[in-house]
């Protein structure tokens, strides 16, 4: 019996249908299968985020970690970047903890500096006046709890002289052991008025100068309370009405206080930009020193302008006495000189108790302001933009008298004139030999160590040539005449 053969339409017809079921069957795997993936994605999405979320991620990480060099954030009391990083962000990339995402702690240094460092707590501080420590209290993700640095709040960071007169304070992410005993709404700023600020020079660079730079780079509440360490009655009374234009709230004298203090943030430090330096790059609103300058004028100058009390010209001679080197020792001839030209000739010596405003009135007022090179020329800063300063640079002087009063002058608009006194006005040439490096070659001779630099601060005083004084006074008096003739 022979067999039948399927026939070839039967077979087409057959493949056709199974090879649309297996068609069909992959299709709908695929639809299921994605449909598990995007239920997965779905349930995982706090843990897969965007974009977006992942820098809000990184960003509150930095926050929450201790980051000891440029910030990667602006904390509501961050000061606005400078250049220079110290060293690379810690950066924790953990997504926070719900517990913990409304109060963040960061403690950071901005330590890349020549004349500072200036340490952060950015978040809920406690101030122990008793062990003089600031505690970054509150919870946080990533800061090591044990992590502590100690601390000396004032902008000279390598002068160890200096620092040794400075408290030492210490900035910890450990817990306290005290509660909040006074709570304030406002940023603390911390600083010290040890130092050097018994000198004039320093009171205002080290501190005034640097308080005014720290507060203008902050990037947005300037509501600021001032914390005090090394408290000097007599500094804070004498400076109180400045002081008070940098701050609405009583200054905290830390060194007398028995209570804990606790502030919504804290600087600790002070920002210098140099000597008397105010870089308008470095800070949001752009400030220069002719800002500082007008501050001072608004907190001491009289109200309604100056009207001159002399048909002649004034001239402030500041006058250094008492031992301390660079002294006039012809002072009375130069004085005869001064009147001589047509000057009205004030003496000028400066007092630590004199009331900065009565000094003000008497500086602000003249046309002429004419010293040897000292720690009283910062008077400059109470001068009008005109006036004349005259500064007598001794031998070894020169590139302080050019750094801390010409620089400055001219940024104030003041007529700089410098008079520098030749070997023979010099009471060093009674000591040295005419070929002496002393005198041949200060800067050689002193090659960076102060001690040497004391011989020309400490020892040396002056003695006019008075026909080589009186045609540079003649100089100084046709200036301040015009002057005078301008302003009044």
């Amino acid at each position: 019996m022979s067999k039948k053969g399927i026939p070839h339409t039967a077979t087409v017809s057959f493949v056709f249908v199974f090879t649309m079921f297996l068609f069909t069957f992959q299709s709908n795997l695929s639809l299921l299968s994605r449909s598990s993936v995007t239920s997965s994605i779905t349930k995982s999405k706090p843990v897969i985020v965007s974009e977006k979320r992942e820098e809000q991620v990184a960003r509150s990480s930095i926050r929450s970690g201790i980051v000891r060099g440029k910030r990667e954030e602006k904390p509501e009391l961050s000061p606005s970047h400078h250049s220079g990083a110290v060293t690379k962000a810690r950066e924790d990339m953990r997504a926070p903890s719900p517990s913990r995402a409304e109060v963040k702690n960061v403690i950071t240094c901005d330590c890349s500096h020549d004349y500072y460092d200036m340490w952060s707590i950015n978040g809920p501080t406690l101030l122990d006046p008793i062990t003089s420590t600031f505690f970054a209290i509150g919870a946080t993700d990533s800061t090591p709890p044990d992590f502590t640095v100690k601390f000396h709040p004032y902008p000279r960071k390598t002068d160890e002289n200096a620092k040794s007169k400075v408290n030492e304070l210490t900035l910890t992410s450990a817990p306290p052991k005290s509660s909040c005993g006074i709570t304030h709404a406002s940023p603390a700023i911390v600083f010290s008025t040890g130092g050097y600020t018994g000198n004039f020079y320093h009171q205002f660079n080290d501190v005034l100068l640097a308080l005014y730079i720290t507060i203008n780079s902050l990037s947005l509440n300037q509501d600021v309370i001032l914390v005090v360490t090394n408290w000097s009655e007599w500094w804070v009374r004498k400076n109180a009405d400045l002081l008070h234009q940098f701050t609405k709230h009583p200054i905290v004298n830390m060194d007398n206080q028995t209570r804990t203090h606790c502030f919504p943030s804290a600087i600790i430090g002070l920002i210098t930009h140099g000597p008397f330096v105010v870089d308008p790059a470095l800070l949001p609103q752009h400030k220069t020193l002719l800002d500082f300058h007008a501050l001072l004028e608004n907190t001491y100058g009289p109200r309604g302008g100056y009207a001159s009390a002399s048909d002649r010209p004034q001239l402030v001679l500041v006058n250094r006495r008492n031992g301390v080197g660079r002294e006039i020792l012809n002072l009375k001839k130069v004085l005869e000189e001064i009147e001589e030209v047509g000057f009205k000739a004030i003496v000028f010596e400066p007092k630590r108790d004199a009331p900065v405003r009565e000094t003000y009135t008497l500086l602000h007022g003249c046309h002429a302001m004419v010293g040897v090179h000292g720690a009283a020329l910062t008077h400059l800063l109470f001068l009008r933009a005109g006036t004349v300063l005259g500064e007598i640079v001794p031998i070894g002087a020169d590139w302080p008298a050019k750094t801390y009063f010409e620089r400055p002058a001219g940024v104030l608009g003041l007529e700089y004139m410098k008079y520098k006194i030749e070997i023979n006005e010099s009471s060093l040439a009674e000591r040295y030999g005419a070929n002496d490096l002393v005198l041949k070659n200060p800067s050689g001779f002193v090659n960076g160590n102060y001690t040497k630099a004391k011989v020309y601060m400490k020892t040396q005083n002056v003695k006019l040539d008075i026909v080589r004084f009186r045609a540079y006074i003649k100089e100084v008096f046709v200036k301040a005449q015009r002057f005078m003739d301008k302003e009044g």
